[in-house]
């Protein structure tokens, strides 16, 4: 029997939770209430609004040299397009090369900001150039900020969802950086919202995570462990579809560049020369304590192997939807070595599948104190990490896989939690119906 398909002949199932209230009202109040979560939002958002104020006057009032552009890291996502649609692809993993269109993006030096994708997320970014820099990058931060916020819609639907989305700091970080955080938790998020219903579907969501490949590692192993061959096949088939075509449109040249670029970023982050306070990984955490190199990669296979193994463990026995998925997103990130702060944005992912979870089936002790302190993680690096000189986030992360364990297993011992299986709260799927017709 699928674990994830299984429908117990006992199952009563309850009406979509409309919001946050709702659960208040049968569970009983607690300090994180409504109204707390909108004032606590609504504070987030109005500093975000100061800092951009703030920054506006600093350079375009005060034309200060020190405040370069935001979004930054955008620049190599539009340089690769750019010379992608110029026919000279490959040089994109040239950094002298791309490092010249940069420059002549934004008027001015921009420092080392090297492509460090595989030649599958060029064509993700391949009609970028087609817009100014500044143009396209507010139409991608914006594409996937809109995008991430209709998945989490999906997985928690209540009014005050849209709030708490614009109000995390890890779509903040992703926005000020320019990155594709946002952009990769939307195609998690999706696969996981429509594995149980639309399989192959799914599995096309989830082949595209092949455009950052170090973070798709686990979702192979979980679809394996539950037996989920069609969304397997599916995922395998667009991953080797879209390596295909990339390579037909690029050239060859483009795999062994991309594989001497992730080389080089190795480099970097072994020497200590890369922000290691920005790198939420054990690798990361045992590199700044000055561990050496071997030792550190044997302590990061060590993250990886327990991740693998909760993984196993959730996707290979019954147990509530939400927490495999919250399990299997927590999982991936303690796989790489080379994880970086803008993708911590999956943590949101995360918090939602606890919230649908906890809202349906009643929380624990702290539980919704600990998730309040993951909303804040992925802006830990730079304001905490940086100052500490710890790397304190891959425990965290860790912390947060244990709970989660330690949840299904007391699940799996306690029947009466687990009458109804995982259909008792199963995802609304308005936001993806022109996806299903």
């Amino acid at each position: 029997m699928n674990p994830i398909s299984s429908n117990p002949p006992h199952t009563v199932r309850r009406s979509p939770l409309t919001s946050f209230e709702a659960a208040h009202v049968r569970r009983g109040q607690h300090w994180l209430n409504g109204e707390r979560l909108r004032t606590y939002s609504l504070v987030a958002l109005v500093c975000y609004g100061v800092f951009l104020l703030v920054y506006l006057y600093r350079t375009e009032w005060q034309h200060r040299p020190d405040f370069g552009p935001l979004a930054m890291d955008f620049l190599p996502f539009w340089s690769a397009s750019f010379l992608a649609l110029h026919h000279h692809a490959i040089d994109a993993y040239n950094v002298v090369a791309l490092t010249a269109v940069e420059t002549d993006a934004i008027a001015r030096d921009p420092g080392v900001l090297p492509w460090l994708y595989p030649p599958t997320f060029l064509l993700a970014v391949y009609p970028l150039a087609l817009l100014p820099f500044k143009f396209a990058a507010v139409v991608f931060l914006g594409g996937t900020l809109a995008l991430f916020v209709r998945v989490m819609c999906a997985i928690v639907p209540g009014r005050q969802t849209v709030l708490l989305v614009l109000a995390f700091p890890g779509a903040a970080l992703v926005l000020v950086s320019g990155q594709n955080g946002l952009l990769t938790a939307s195609i998690a998020g999706i696969g996981l919202v429509l594995l149980r219903r639309q399989p192959v579907l799914a599995g096309i969501c989830l082949g595209l995570l092949c455009i950052k490949p170090h973070l798709a590692v686990l979702f192979p192993l979980a679809l394996l462990c539950s037996r989920s061959w069609r969304v397997l096949a599916a995922m395998a088939a667009t991953a080797a579809v879209l390596l295909v075509v990339s390579v037909l449109a690029f050239g060859t040249g483009t795999l062994a560049a991309f594989l001497h670029n992730a080389g080089m970023i190795a480099g970097f982050v072994e020497s200590g020369r890369a922000a290691l306070a920005r790198i939420p990984t054990v690798f990361a955490l045992a590199t700044l304590a000055h561990v050496p190199a071997a030792w550190a990669y044997t302590a990061q296979g060590a993250a990886a192997l327990i991740g693998a193994a909760a993984v196993c463990n959730a996707w290979g026995r019954e147990c509530s939807y939400e927490l495999r998925a919250a399990v299997l997103i927590c999982a991936s990130l303690l796989v790489s070595p080379y994880l970086f702060d803008y993708d911590l944005t999956w943590l949101g992912m995360l918090i939602a599948w606890c919230v649908r979870h906890g809202l349906a089936r009643g929380w624990k002790r702290y539980e919704r104190e600990w998730l309040v302190g993951l909303w804040f993680v992925p802006i830990a690096g730079v304001f905490v990490v940086m100052q500490l000189k710890f790397q304190f986030m891959p425990l965290v992360v860790a912390a947060t896989l244990w709970m989660l364990m330690r949840r299904i297993a007391q699940e799996r011992r306690e029947p009466a939690v687990l009458e109804g299986g995982d259909v008792q709260s199963e995802p609304s799927l308005v936001p993806f119906q022109g996806l299903q017709r």
